[in-house]
């Protein structure tokens, strides 16, 4: 496949010329003048940037100090019919030229000097990618350290059963009261289950889970019953839509970690916004049961939308850590699903998961042992845990 090429140019022969002589070679596409180099340059990647000196308005080094800032990894090749020293200095020092081309040049000299700096891009790309990798490792052995400690405290912390015991026994007429410590005995077990899967991803383990037959409906009631706590996302904002009541072989947990990672996202999005909304709907379409969260919020861009299941990306600042929805991926495959978003700028984001449906628990024979599936683990997954004030 040919390579681009950007010759840069104000007058018209040279600009035949070069693209007549190497277009056989290279995808040349030629530019009059130094803002129209820069403009193209906006819009599309060019490995390699040839550019005569002397031109009017912007001369070819002043063209080179703009894209050693805007466009760094772009190699960049002067031409120039002059033995001006000063020049060449100047482009040298400014523009971090990667060679210079007297005038009248010679096809193969040319030819060699593009295939070099073209190799000279791929390998500056190559580093930068290299290079971030191993940002992201660092930043993953820091999460783990962390995640270690963090899971060692928080089991220190979690001495509640007896207290939760005693209320049960002892105030078991107040109906109110019982039903609180069923809420924090349930919260217990989330966080035991959340340590466990710390120390599991600490450890380099894959934990498996039972994946058992559920009925959605419940588990998005119950999930529901959880947002009462939360503060980020009131209940004034959140409309429950449920049209059926599939069932499903899944881990209910894991679901419910993915729903809420969902909904913070979407309250997130519609937090400057007076009339943001957010809709959590269930409904079966065929063999799938189909979740759906939604959003009138700030939407996303086309490009961002392909980048938000990478690990770390984020569009949430020093707010986000650009792992939730990685996870989130990896949990919803792991349960034979798929998840999928689109979006729109300024219009909202609509996030779509589809699992297989089961008929109902007794699908699965009475005896035999539910099988396990693998799923991520690790402090990237979120517990639900209310936040009270």
């Amino acid at each position: 496949m040919k390579r681009d090429i950007l010759y840069v140019d104000d007058e018209l022969e040279n600009l035949i010329v070069f693209q007549a002589t190497f277009d056989d070679y290279f995808n040349v596409v030629s530019a009059d003048s130094g803002q129209e180099a820069l403009d193209l340059l906006a819009t599309r990647a060019f490995p390699v940037v040839v550019a005569d000196h002397r031109m009017p308005k912007m001369t070819g080094a002043e063209l080179f100090e703009v894209m050693r800032i805007k466009f760094p990894h772009t190699k960049r090749v002067m031409l120039t019919g002059y033995a001006d020293s000063k020049a060449m200095l100047s482009a040298i020092n400014q523009g971090h030229v990667f060679h210079f081309l007297k005038k009248p040049w010679e096809q193969d000299v040319v030819f060699s000097i593009l295939v070099r700096a073209i190799e000279a891009y791929d390998m500056g790309i190559s580093n930068m990618m290299l290079q971030d990798r191993l940002v992201a490792a660092d930043r993953c052995a820091m999460l783990g350290r962390s995640a270690a400690q963090l899971a060692h405290e928080m089991g220190n912390q979690l001495c509640m059963l007896p207290l939760l015991e005693l209320i049960e026994e002892e105030y078991s007429q107040h109906e109110d009261l019982v039903r609180m410590a069923g809420f924090a005995r349930t919260t217990h077990e989330r966080l035991v289950q959340i340590i466990n899967e710390v120390k599991a991803f600490v450890r380099f383990e894959r934990e498996q889970v039972i994946a058992q037959p559920v009925g959605l409906a419940h588990v998005l009631h119950e999930l529901v019953e959880f947002l009462r706590y939360e503060r980020n996302l009131p209940l004034a904002r959140l409309s429950v839509d449920i049209n059926a009541e599939p069932w499903a072989k899944a881990n209910r947990v894991k679901i419910q970690q993915v729903l809420l990672n969902l909904l913070k996202n979407a309250a997130f999005a519609i937090r400057d916004r007076d009339t943001g909304h957010v809709t959590l709907r269930l409904s079966a379409a065929g063999d799938e049961a189909v979740i759906e969260v939604i959003d009138n919020g700030c939407g996303m861009t086309e490009d961002v939308v392909r980048r938000i299941w990478e690990p770390f990306f984020t569009t949430k600042g020093e707010e986000g850590t650009g792992l939730g929805l990685d996870v989130a991926r990896s949990i919803i495959e792991a349960h034979g699903g798929t998840i999928d978003c689109t979006s729109e700028a300024n219009r909202g984001s609509h996030f779509t998961i589809r699992l297989p449906r089961v008929e109902s628990a007794s699908e699965i024979k009475p005896r035999e042992p539910a099988p396990p599936i693998t799923v991520p683990v690790g402090p990237f997954a979120q517990p639900l845990v209310p936040q009270v004030s």
